[in-house]
C-alpha cells in the first residue's frame, strides 16, 4: 500500500512537470522538484543540512531514474526504484520514527497531488464540454468574426 502511495506520488511529481511543460510555463527539473520535496519534508522532520542533501539527491535518482526506465508504465520497475529511494532515506534519517513521518508525509502529499489531479480532470472536462457546445450564444457562426465564414 505504501508503494502505491509512493508511486502516485512519483507519478504526480512526472505528471506536473509535463503539464507545466505544455501549459507554456517553465519545465521544473527533477533537482527543483526534489528540492520542493525535501524543503516540505524538512518543516516537518528536523534534518541536518548533509540529512537534507541526502534526501534530495535520493528523490532526484528516483526521477531521473522513472523517466530513464519508462518505469511510470511499469509498476514492477517502480516497485523497484521507490524501495531502493526508501532504503536510501531510511539510512540517511536513521530514525524509524523520522522514517514513519516521512511516510505519512509521502502519504498526505499523494493524496494531495491526486485530488489536484482530479480537480484537473474536471476542469478540462468542463472546458472540453464547453467548447463543443458551439461559440457564444446569440452570435452567429458560433461567436466566429464574420459568421464563421471565410
Amino acid at each position: 500500500m505504501k508503494r502505491k502511495l509512493l508511486f502516485m506520488l512519483v507519478l504526480g511529481a512526472i505528471y506536473f512537470g509535463c503539464h507545466a511543460q505544455g501549459s507554456g510555463k517553465k519545465e521544473i527539473t527533477p533537482e527543483e522538484r526534489s528540492k520542493e520535496i525535501t524543503d516540505h519534508l524538512a518543516k516537518k522532520i528536523p534534518m541536518t543540512k548533509g540529512q537534507k542533501d541526502s534526501v534530495a539527491i535520493a528523490f532526484v535518482q528516483l526521477i531521473d531514474d522513472v523517466q530513464r526506465y519508462n518505469a511510470g508504465n511499469n509498476q514492477k520497475i517502480l516497485d523497484l526504484l521507490i524501495k531502493n529511494r526508501d532504503e536510501k532515506i531510511k539510512k540517511v534519517l536513521r530514525d524509524d520514527q523520522k522514517f514513519d513521518q516521512y511516510l505519512l508525509i509521502i502519504a498526505d502529499m499523494k493524496k494531495d497531488i491526486e485530488e489536484n489531479q482530479g480537480r484537473q480532470r474536471y476542469q478540462q472536462q468542463q472546458h472540453q464540454q464547453g467548447g463543443q457546445r458551439g461559440g457564444m450564444p446569440g452570435m452567429p457562426g458560433g461567436g466566429m468574426p464574420g459568421g464563421g465564414k471565410f
